[in-house]
C-alpha cells in the first residue's frame, strides 16, 4: 500500500511538472513588446553573424560589421525603448531588394525567394532559374546596378529590406542615400568567410528573416552530410585554382581561402600551400611568376568569371599565353574550369566539393561534365 502511494504521488509530480513546462512555455511564447533572452544560435562554423533568442519569437541577429536587426514576429508588438542603432524588422518580410547573389541562391535554397520584389542585377547576369523566371514573370524588377540604383523607384517601392553584398563598402554614399531615404539594408557578410560551410550556414540567418528555419536547418545538413560523405583522405594530388584576366594578370587563390578549403575537403593538396594562409581572396601575378608557381601542380581549376566568353578547349588557354603550355596539368588534361554559374551556387557548395573529388579522383573521361566544373578538353 505504502509502495502504491508512493506510485501515485510520483505521477502527480510529473503531471504537475508537465503542466508547468507547458505554462512556462505558453509564457515564453504570449511575452509581447519587451526583450527577454532566451538562448543563442548555436553555429558550427560561421564567424560573421550571431543570432540571440528572445522569448516571444523575437530574435536579434549581429553582424560582424557591428549592425544588428531586430526581427520581430508576425502579430507581435516593437518593444519601446530600444538601442538607436537596432533597426527594426517587422516581420513578414514581402518586399526585399536583392543586391547580392549568395543571398539569392540562398533564399532560393529555402523557397523564400518570393519574397524578392527587386534587383540590382540585370536579367542576364542571373543563372538562379528561379530569380530569371520571378524576373520573366514581372515578380522581381530590375533597378540599376548596385551601386547607381534608381532611387525614386526605391523611394516609390519602399522595400523593408536592401540586402547588398560587402561592395556596398566601397560606396559609401549609397548606403548614405538609404538612410536619407529611411530605408533598412543589411550587407550580406558570408562571402567574408573562409570555410564552405560557413558560408552555407548563413542560409540559417535567412531562415529568421523569411520563416524558414526548419528549411535552413535542413539544408545546411543535407550539404554538411554531403562533404561528411565524400570522407575524403588525401589524395597527394596537388590542386591551383586561378582566373586571369584580359591584361595577362593571373589571381590565385589564397591558402586561406575558402576555395582552397574546399580544394582541402574534397581531398586535394592545396597548390601554392604556402601562400598567404591567414587570408581569403587572390594575390595578383604576372605571367612568370604565375608559371613558376603552376608549373608543377597536378591539377588547375580555371574559374570562370566571364559571362560572355567560356573557355572549353585547352588551347583556348594557351592562346592567352603560350607559356601554360608548358604546365604540367595543361600537358596531362587534368585542368578543369568552373562554370559560369559559380557566384551563385552558395547553397550547393557542399555538391561542388564532391565535384572537386570527382574530378582529382576519376582515372577516365567517363566524367568530364559535372554539375559544377567541366573537364578543358
Amino acid at each position: 500500500m505504502r509502495k502504491l502511494r508512493r506510485v501515485l504521488a510520483l505521477c502527480v509530480v510529473m503531471i504537475a511538472g508537465l503542466f508547468c513546462l507547458a505554462g512556462c512555455s505558453s509564457l515564453s511564447e504570449n511575452v509581447d513588446g519587451k526583450l527577454e533572452f532566451d538562448s543563442a544560435m548555436e553555429l558550427k562554423y560561421a564567424q560573421n553573424f550571431s543570432v540571440d533568442f528572445y522569448k516571444g519569437g523575437y530574435k536579434i541577429i549581429t553582424l560582424k560589421d557591428g549592425s544588428r536587426y531586430l526581427a520581430v514576429p508576425e502579430g507581435k508588438s516593437v518593444p519601446e525603448n530600444l538601442d538607436a542603432d537596432l533597426v527594426v524588422l517587422q516581420l513578414p518580410l514581402t518586399n526585399v531588394c536583392l543586391g547580392s547573389t549568395t543571398a539569392a541562391s540562398l533564399m532560393t535554397g529555402i523557397d523564400a525567394l518570393d519574397a524578392a520584389t527587386l534587383t540590382t542585377q540585370k536579367r542576364d547576369s542571373w543563372y538562379i532559374e528561379a530569380v530569371g523566371a520571378a524576373m520573366d514573370s514581372g515578380q522581381i524588377t530590375y533597378i540599376g546596378n548596385y551601386d547607381t540604383p534608381d532611387y525614386e523607384i526605391l523611394a516609390s517601392k519602399q522595400p523593408q529590406l536592401l540586402i547588398y553584398s560587402g561592395m556596398l563598402d566601397t560606396h559609401p554614399e549609397v548606403s548614405d542615400k538609404f538612410k536619407e531615404l529611411g530605408l533598412n539594408y543589411m550587407v550580406d557578410r558570408s562571402s567574408d568567410e573562409q570555410h564552405p560551410l560557413a558560408r552555407i550556414e548563413w542560409v540559417k540567418l535567412f531562415g529568421i528573416l523569411f520563416d524558414k528555419e526548419d528549411e535552413a536547418q535542413t539544408l545546411f545538413e543535407e550539404q554538411e552530410k554531403v562533404v561528411d560523405s565524400i570522407n575524403a583522405k588525401s589524395t597527394g594530388k596537388t590542386v591551383l585554382a586561378f582566373y586571369r584576366v584580359s591584361n595577362g594578370s593571373c589571381y590565385v587563390r589564397n591558402a586561406g581561402d575558402y576555395f582552397a578549403k574546399m580544394i582541402d575537403l574534397a581531398g586535394g593538396s592545396y597548390c601554392p600551400g604556402d601562400l598567404k594562409v591567414d587570408e581569403g581572396g587572390t594575390t595578383k601575378m604576372d605571367s612568370e611568376t604565375f608559371y613558376q608557381t603552376a608549373a608543377d601542380a597536378d591539377y588547375i581549376i580555371y574559374i570562370d568569371f566571364s559571362s560572355t566568353e567560356q573557355l572549353t578547349k585547352l588551347d583556348e588557354l594557351v592562346a592567352k599565353d603560350p607559356l601554360f603550355a608548358d604546365l604540367k596539368a595543361v600537358k596531362n588534361k587534368t585542368v578543369w574550369s568552373t562554370r559560369q554559374d559559380f557566384w551563385q551556387v552558395t547553397a550547393t557548395l557542399g555538391n561542388m566539393i564532391s565535384d572537386i573529388n570527382t574530378a582529382i579522383t576519376v582515372t577516365d573521361n567517363s566524367k568530364d561534365d559535372l554539375t559544377y566544373l567541366y573537364r578543358l578538353q
